[in-house]
């Protein structure tokens, strides 16, 4: 086993709106953590998925244990942190400890429920060269920088993109960026944020607008209706 996806499935979602776990909230007839993690588990480089759940909540993978039908290896869920960043890092230890072939890993956000296997493959690609790639997508609004209640400046939107996930990553490069985060109190938004501190190379592929995340309430009908149109 040397390639692991870690799909990150601890949030709360409270601005979903849901009284669950945004994961466990079901979208066409199935959580969105399986969603996530079949899509996953699909792409051929794929030798694992290692879901990160709510501390306390591990039994919530229960039901994507009793449908799980792949090949792929589903290990079993581990407790998160408190922020998405300590979650990683709880995942990299223990691959770290129970599982020291690994030497890459995807990191997913599992409310991204429309990733694909072609996504996984394409990004591991892009990331064999550096060590680090993920998917981004372009900012097609004018983007004002406002300080203080009035507008300092307007970016260069050729030069600024959406960041995506599944990010990919050697994992001693992603266990390094999280150790230094670590020493230097720092919180990134993502992984690839953390890589960067390191001065390591992160490329990027073209993303898919498709694969948004699930974030606030009315999410969960734009869900429905992706999924409908999808099988179409």
């Amino acid at each position: 086993m040397e390639r692991v996806a870690i799909v990150l499935a601890a949030g709360r979602g409270e601005r979903l709106g849901s009284s669950e776990p945004k994961a466990f909230v079901e979208v066409a007839g199935h959580p969105v953590l399986e969603h996530s993690a079949r899509a996953l588990a699909a792409a051929p480089s794929v030798d694992a998925v290692l879901p990160v759940l709510p501390a306390g909540m591990l039994d919530g993978a229960e039901s994507l244990r009793a449908a799980w039908d792949l090949d792929t290896v589903l290990l079993d869920p581990i407790n998160g942190g408190k922020t998405r960043q300590q979650s990683v890092y709880n995942a990299v230890r223990w691959l770290l400890e129970y599982q020291p072939a690994v030497c890459w890993v995807w990191v997913h956000d599992a409310a991204r429920c429309f990733v694909s296997a072609e996504d996984a493959e394409r990004v591991l690609a892009a990331a064999a060269k550096t060590g680090a790639a993920l998917p981004v997508i372009p900012i097609h609004e004018t983007v004002k920088r406002v300080v203080s209640g009035h507008v300092s400046q307007t970016e260069d939107r050729r030069e600024l993109f959406l960041a995506q996930t599944p990010q990919v990553f050697r994992l001693e490069i992603l266990r390094e960026a999280l150790d230094k985060a670590a020493r230097d109190h720092v919180q990134g938004t993502d992984c690839a944020s953390l890589v960067e501190r390191l001065g390591v190379e992160v490329n990027v592929v073209d993303g898919r607008r498709e694969n948004w995340k699930l974030t606030e309430a009315g999410d969960l009908d734009r869900a429905e209706r992706q999924f409908a149109e999808s099988r179409q």
